[in-house]
Order: C-alpha cells, then sequence, then structure tokens
C-alpha cells in the first residue's frame, strides 16, 4: 500500500500498452494493473531453456523483475525508477510452454524507494514456481515514458 501522501492508483487499461521488448521475450503480457497489483502471464519458450531443459533461473528472475516494475511504474505514481535489490525465492522447476501467471503487489513506497513482493505461479495448477523481494530507487531522472503505455 501507498504511503498517506498518495491515493490508491485507479485500474489501468491494459490493453493499450505498447510492446515491451523484454516482457515479450519472456513470453508476458500484462493482464491487469489494479490499485497496488498488477497481473501478468508469461508463457516462457525453448529459446529460455537452460542446457538441462527447464527455463534458465535468470528469466524467471527477469519474469519477477518485470512484474515488480509494472506496479511500480503505476502504483509508485510513474517515477522514474531503477531495481536496486532482487531476491528470488526458487520453488519449482519450469517447462516451456508452462503457463505462469505473476502477482505483483506494491508493499510500500515513499519518495525515495518503493518495495514489493511477487508470486510466480503456475496457470494450470496454481502452485508457486518463485517467489520474489524487491526494492526499487526512484531515480528522479526524467527519461520519458518508456513503459509501453500508449
Amino acid at each position: 500500500m501507498n504511503n498517506s501522501s498518495q491515493s490508491a492508483p485507479p485500474k489501468i487499461d491494459v490493453g493499450k500498452f505498447l510492446p515491451i521488448a523484454i516482457r515479450e521475450n519472456l513470453g508476458g503480457a500484462a493482464l491487469s494493473v489494479d490499485g497496488d497489483v498488477a497481473m501478468l502471464r508469461y508463457m516462457p519458450g525453448e529459446h529460455l531453456l537452460n542446457p538441462v531443459g527447464i527455463v534458465f533461473g535468470g528469466h524467471i528472475a527477469g519474469m519477477i523483475d518485470d512484474a515488480a516494475a509494472l506496479i511500480t511504474w503505476f502504483a509508485g505514481g510513474k517515477r522514474p525508477f531503477a531495481t536496486a535489490q532482487l531476491s528470488v525465492n526458487f520453488l519449482r522447476a519450469v517447462k516451456p510452454g508452462e503457463a505462469l501467471i505473476a502477482a505483483a503487489q506494491l508493499v510500500g513506497a515513499g519518495n525515495r524507494q518503493a518495495f514489493v513482493e511477487v508470486k510466480l505461479t503456475r496457470e494450470a495448477d496454481g502452485k508457486p514456481v518463485a517467489t520474489g523481494s524487491l526494492v526499487q530507487t526512484f531515480t528522479g531522472d526524467i527519461r520519458g515514458d518508456r513503459t509501453g503505455e500508449a
């Protein structure tokens, strides 16, 4: 939840988002952004596999970072930021073509940082495959809206 000086952001029309290269590479698409929660769906492809045939952990971490970025941008007041800290817990292997749902929640935001928790689950059975905790630092560096929102 946001600090007391900010109101909860409204539900965002994700259908108006422009393509984002990293999200597309990870097989992702935004499903919803509502208040302090963003939902995304990822369908990892063969190009994300490690040598033993499961999705490389770095790509799972990328999905978590991507989901956290979406909610940080909207619930954090559309301020530029950078991921300052990312901690991932890998719980289950992910196979190619196995649909995943990411739920990213803004836990808190202040003037300088935002705190986000992400849970990545298998769409088929709801079992968690990874969780992540992130600290996002607002940079104050205005470079324009590069989030993909039209």
